[in-house]
């Protein structure tokens, strides 16, 4: 890499500047549950989770890997890592979920997590912008250490009492464990979809800008490359053309928003770049084989 230099000053007196990469956390949940089912046959979201459960008894799999949860670690997920979910020996349904469950709260931790059949469990989803969500698909298991325990009862004391609004510390507190989380992912596995500073520009205006035209030719403006040896470039480093890529970045918003946000499909639709919501509708049910609202309806988490 090519070195950049700078004039010194007196709060750098280095005449080298540094570069650092840039990232955008953005928590879209922080709950704490007590579940009765917990039974999935496929889940797959374009966003991070961490899982940590007070009780043995609940499992993940993927790729013929049974991964069991437990009290002493926190199973941290990549975005668009597709596995299955379980509690106990519940079956798991042949098509769709089975998920029952209720908040925690001192009113009814006492009573409600003496029941045999139930497993306390919080859970964290969120985002950290183009291109570490890019990251290859993968589940990652890691201990619960005194550090991480004394912030995951911080969390945990709020989510108690607390279950919409999140004060300074808290969040700080969450942002915390997460960073301290995701540091212990070895740098071999952050696999990028691109080195190439021009394409990872356009991933982040896409990103940005999914409302927006994202046509091949404004897109090549920003690498400054002819419209035609731009496309061959973004296939060549992100392994499909640059429309297929912004469709599925639609799609993927698409979905944190239906999952998370109280959004109308109009509002939807129009923040992800769809001309109306019959085409967006259509689009999104091609791709995820559900209607936007169905979606909606069978994943959302309260």
């Amino acid at each position: 890499m090519n070195t950049i230099y700078k004039m010194p000053d007196k709060g750098d007196p280095s005449d080298v500047l540094q570069l650092f990469p840039k990232y955008n956390l953005q928590l879209l949940c922080c709950r704490y549950w007590l579940l009765e089912n917990w039974e999935f046959r496929e889940l797959s979201y374009p966003y991070w989770r961490i899982y940590i459960n007070d009780q043995p008894g609940a499992s993940i799999k993927h790729n013929n890997t049974t991964v069991n949860l437990s009290p002493d670690k926190f199973i941290v997920i990549a975005p668009n890592t597709s596995y299955s979910s379980q509690l106990f020996d519940n079956a798991i349904p042949v098509s769709g979920y089975c998920l029952n469950g209720q908040r925690l709260n001192y009113e009814n931790i006492e009573s409600e997590s003496k029941s045999k059949n139930t497993i306390q469990h919080l859970f964290l989803h969120f985002n950290l912008g183009i291109p570490y969500d890019n990251i290859s698909p993968g589940i990652y298991e890691f201990s619960l250490t005194s550090h991480l325990k004394d912030k995951l009862t911080i969390i945990k004391q709020h989510l108690m009492v607390e279950n919409a609004h999140f004060n300074f510390y808290t969040v700080l507190t969450i942002h915390s464990l997460i960073s301290d989380l995701l540091s212990k992912i070895p740098g071999n596995n952050w696999d990028l979809l691109s080195n190439d500073y021009r394409i990872i520009d356009v991933l982040n205006f896409i990103e940005n800008n999914l409302d927006s035209n994202l046509s091949n030719e404004i897109l090549a403006e920003k690498t400054h490359l002819a419209t035609n040896a731009f496309t061959r470039l973004f296939k060549q480093e992100v392994g499909f053309p640059p429309q297929q890529y912004v469709k599925k970045k639609k799609i993927d918003k698409a979905c944190v928003l239906l999952h998370h946000f109280d959004f109308s499909i109009e509002k939807i639709s129009k923040d992800t770049g769809f001309a109306d919501r019959y085409h967006f509708s259509k689009i999104f049910k091609h791709v995820t084989g559900l209607s936007p609202a169905k979606y909606r309806k069978e994943f959302v988490v309260s």
